[in-house]
């Protein structure tokens, strides 16, 4: 019998006005840095084998969070790539905030890959939705953006939705012959791989 692993979290806290303006109008992410690498040392420093953010949009800074660090930084971004590569999905629809959806940090990592992302109109919907869920925890109009993303997609025949925002988990729909791929339950598996 092995013994359970030593689990080190650091809860990053930061005020409702940057969340805000990253969520809805995709601004101040830098301001996120000095935060994020404080947060990802300080998990160093207290003896972490590896350092794991459970959050698509703040991966624009990826690289900077592993140059602050000399342990391994567990990727979402590359744990979806190699799991939609293992399955051999070559087009998938991409949900996720505006910062995810525009940056496309998948694109950059999975040429050979087909995001498809929905409508402008549509992604400002679901940003609204993700804003009020992040600030209230009411679903609701999250709940009915996704479900008219997962419609979008379907009506174009895409089968495979890449949920690409930790917060979505729970909210989608559950239609028959659509594949979902959530990064979060991709990234506790390459969590858990690493131990």
């Amino acid at each position: 019998h092995g013994t359970q692993p030593h689990i080190i979290l650091r809860n990053v806290s930061v005020p409702s006005v940057m969340e805000h303006d990253a969520l809805l109008h995709g601004r101040n992410l830098d301001k996120f840095i000095p935060v994020l690498t404080r947060a990802a040392k300080a998990l160093e420093e207290a003896a972490a084998d590896f350092v794991v953010l459970p959050c698509n949009t703040l991966h624009v800074h990826e690289k900077i969070i592993r140059n602050a660090l000399t342990i391994p930084f567990v990727s979402i971004i590359d744990a979806a790539v190699f799991t939609l590569r293992k399955a051999k999905i070559k087009r998938v629809g991409l949900l996720g905030s505006r910062v995810t959806v525009d940056e496309n940090l998948f694109k950059k990592k999975s040429k050979d890959t087909d995001f498809v992302t929905v409508h402008k109109n549509l992604q400002k919907q679901i940003d609204r939705g993700l804003d009020v869920f992040v600030g209230t925890q009411n679903p609701l109009l999250l709940r009915e953006a996704l479900n008219e993303s997962f419609s979008f997609f379907s009506k174009r025949n895409i089968h495979d939705i890449l949920l690409a925002c930790t917060d979505f988990s729970g909210l989608c729909p559950n239609i028959p012959n659509m594949r979902i791929h959530d990064t979060l339950d991709i990234l506790v598996h390459a969590t858990v791989n690493m131990l």
